[in-house]
């Protein structure tokens, strides 16, 4: 990070050495099904749960996925994740077990999602609440917008008071979901009467402490993928540094929006302090789309070894109204997407530089990350060893 932006300094052959290194994600630092560390069934897709296990979030941030049956959201998460397409969802069964979804294992994003059916109580006895809310980063309620959603408001204000009391640290989530059938008109004023409804509950509770952040989504468009981003970024620490690096870089380079992407899912996990445009975020997401469409057919080596993604993947798209489109890879699993004016982009020479430079801080800034992962998962494993009290929680070492 010593390097400053914007003025170019012949590199020494350390320097190139250390470009040729793999620059990594969280998910290689043991957390994948490959790792020495990882249960054998700890890779599944969809496993039902195991509340009793305390070590199952000492790393990973948990999200909770809730709601009433049939309001998306497994849909949601085959979407995002699986790249399902949508039409597809409407042959999904609806979910009849708790699910958990090991996002890290195939990504840069490092969390779980836990789907609830809507049919399931989980505040019976034989469920402990306490434990499924202890370890949460975010709480993600599914409202169907083209439904009656005054018994969602019920469940919804009855899940954020329980969780609330368990766990003053989480971030609730509203997504009011499968508004592609509305009007414009109709779906700011469903938005309005549920965020009002919400907010007025909690306050008869006098809970107005309790903030409730709300998004119109849908899986016909980007809304979701964009909801999703801003879900994530509250759940990633680093998230102020990367802005900042952001906007550094952008100032120095006469960019004009810059994405710090995680490829497999389009999650942006990052952005400068420009307002995003719904637009200008598609637009991202279809370049996405596009190079590793590309890649997947021309990228590959005749016998099909390699990535179609990886430290070479680089791609310029111009636009009919004087803006380019530039990719550039910043680890196997993400990528910075930036938009330029063409004139800005005669100076590729000095935009390239200013992204090595770039990239060799976002090293740096996981690297520490990856130090308090291994230290994590070292106190894990002794704390096993040792079990746990017999409410779930781990003993602490003396």
């Amino acid at each position: 990070m010593s390097q400053v932006l914007g003025k170019p300094q012949p590199e020494e052959e350390d320097d190139d050495e250390e470009e040729e290194d793999e620059l990594v994600g969280l998910a290689d630092y043991g957390d994948g099904p490959d790792s020495s560390d990882a249960e054998p069934d700890s890779g599944a897709e969809e496993g039902v749960l195991d509340f009793s296990d305390p070590f199952s979030t000492e790393v990973k941030p948990r999200i909770l996925l809730m709601g009433l049956r049939r309001s998306g959201k497994s849909s949601i998460q085959k979407v995002v994740f699986h790249k399902m397409s949508p039409n597809e969802t409407l042959f999904l069964e609806s979910t009849n077990k708790i699910c958990r979804e090991d996002v890290s294992n195939s990504s840069f994003v490092n969390f779980q999602i836990w789907d609830f059916p809507g049919q399931i109580d989980f505040f019976d006895p034989t469920f402990d609440y306490e434990m499924i809310f202890r370890g949460t980063g975010a709480l993600i309620f599914v409202i169907d917008s083209q439904d009656d959603y005054m018994e969602a408001l019920a469940r919804l204000h009855l899940t954020v008071t329980r969780a609330y009391k368990v766990n003053t640290d989480i971030n609730f989530e509203v997504f009011i979901h499968k508004v592609d059938g509305l009007s414009d008109d109709h779906k700011i004023e469903t938005q309005r009467d549920i965020h009002q409804r919400a907010n007025d509950d909690l306050a008869d509770a006098g809970l107005e402490k309790i903030h409730l952040s709300f998004y119109l989504t849908s899986i016909y468009d980007h809304s979701i993928f964009e909801a999703f981003s801003k879900v994530v970024q509250k759940l990633i620490p680093q998230l102020p540094t990367l802005e900042n690096l952001l906007n550094i870089f952008i100032s120095n380079s006469g960019i004009e929006k810059a994405f710090l992407f995680d490829v497999v899912s389009k999650i942006y996990i990052a952005t400068d302090s420009t307002p995003v445009d719904m637009q200008t975020y598609e637009l991202c997401c279809d370049m996405i789309d596009v190079v590793i469409d590309i890649s997947c057919i021309y990228g590959l080596k005749e016998d099909g070894a390699g990535t179609p993604y990886d430290k070479e993947s680089t791609a310029i798209i111009k636009l009919n109204n004087t803006t380019v489109l530039y990719l550039k890879e910043v680890t196997k699993f993400l990528a910075l997407v930036c938009f330029v004016r063409e004139e800005s982009f005669e100076r590729k020479g000095l935009i390239d530089y200013n992204f090595h430079c770039f990239r060799k801080a976002i090293h740096e800034v996981f690297e520490v990350r990856m130090k308090v992962v291994k230290s994590r998962k070292v106190q894990n494993r002794l704390q096993k060893k040792k079990g746990a009290t017999p409410n779930g929680t781990p003993r602490v070492l003396l």
